[in-house]
């Protein structure tokens, strides 16, 4: 190095300057990491936000199912008391009719004569319609079952499957139709209302995939320690460039304002947190469409209440 100082004051300074650009190279690459990383977990965070809300609004439903469905079995099942009593009555009544007054036209007669024909049917018609009420109420409160908890207990997913059905029968119109093919399952420790979420997700997800009219398949069987179910669609099917990506919330197909993407994110949540279990696309369904199969261990631990 030369003698001159000022050939030592620069190279000192620019020693110095670049020491400063490395540092602050190196801060700009720290901060920049830092700010990816922030963006990242506010991302995380939006998506978890909404994963909760969209739990908490499903909670929120059964729980206020549930509370319907109380509320509605008590006067039905006053009303099918008292049709009954009245059905038990209805001999008394009938011969009434056919017996008739000498007062009565024959106007009156022919009324009596209606009567004694419409009553029985009415009075059958009645109990049927109130029968069905009561097995919808049944449905909705077994379809809500724990859905506003993370409680675990032994349930009947074919049962489950059923109560669900039931439940969207306003949805499946005549177009579709369900083809069962379920096994004999042994009782499982579960949440019940959070499968039977499930369910409504990937069954509401093969009907609308499979536009105004095709065949539903839903199997169910025992394979070793796993109860495994699978819901077949006759749909367009799903492509293997996003088979992954249909699990990531907020990941849609569908036109915005039909979907929220949360769906299947939620339903995956369901069945491999809470229930370490499996849910994935598979490619031998009965359908022509996709094919989601489930598995969940017969024998786990409780872990909603972990």
């Amino acid at each position: 190095m030369s003698d001159n100082p000022y050939e030592k004051a620069y190279q000192r300074e620019k020693l110095a300057r670049n020491e400063a650009e490395h540092l602050l190279e190196d801060l700009s690459r720290k901060l920049y990491d830092k700010n990816e990383e922030i963006n990242r977990l506010y991302e995380d965070l939006k998506r978890n936000q909404s994963i909760m809300v969209q739990h908490e609004k499903l909670a929120s439903v059964g729980e206020l199912a549930s509370g319907i469905a109380h509320e509605i079995n008590n006067p039905v099942g006053f009303c099918l008391t008292n049709i009954n009593s009245l059905q038990d009555q209805l001999p008394i009544l009938l011969e009434a009719c056919a017996a008739g007054s000498p007062d009565w036209d024959a106007e009156k007669r022919a009324d009596a004569d209606y009567l004694r024909e419409d009553l029985p049917i009415l009075i059958r018609e009645t109990i049927d319609g109130l029968i069905s009420i009561q097995t919808i109420v049944r449905d909705l409160r077994y379809y809500s079952r724990n859905s506003n908890q993370d409680a675990f207990s032994g349930a009947d997913l074919n049962q489950g499957i059923k109560s669900t059905l039931n439940v969207l029968r306003n949805k499946i119109s005549a177009q579709y139709q369900i083809h069962l093919a379920l096994g004999d399952l042994p009782l499982i420790n579960c949440n019940q209302g959070k499968l039977n979420q499930v369910f409504t997700n990937l069954i509401l997800n093969g009907l609308q995939a499979m536009g105004a009219s095709g065949n539903l398949y839903i199997d169910s069987y025992q394979d070793g320690d796993q109860v495994v179910i699978r819901i077949s669609d006759d749909g367009p099917g799903i492509e293997d460039a996003i088979a992954l990506e249909i699990f990531q919330p907020f990941y849609t197909t569908k036109k915005v304002g039909d979907g929220t993407g949360l769906g299947l994110s939620i339903s995956r949540s369901i069945i491999t947190e809470l229930h370490a279990g499996q849910i994935c696309l598979v490619k031998d369904g009965r359908g022509q469409g996709a094919t989601f199969e489930i598995r969940i261990p017969i024998e786990q631990e409780d872990l909603g209440s972990a």
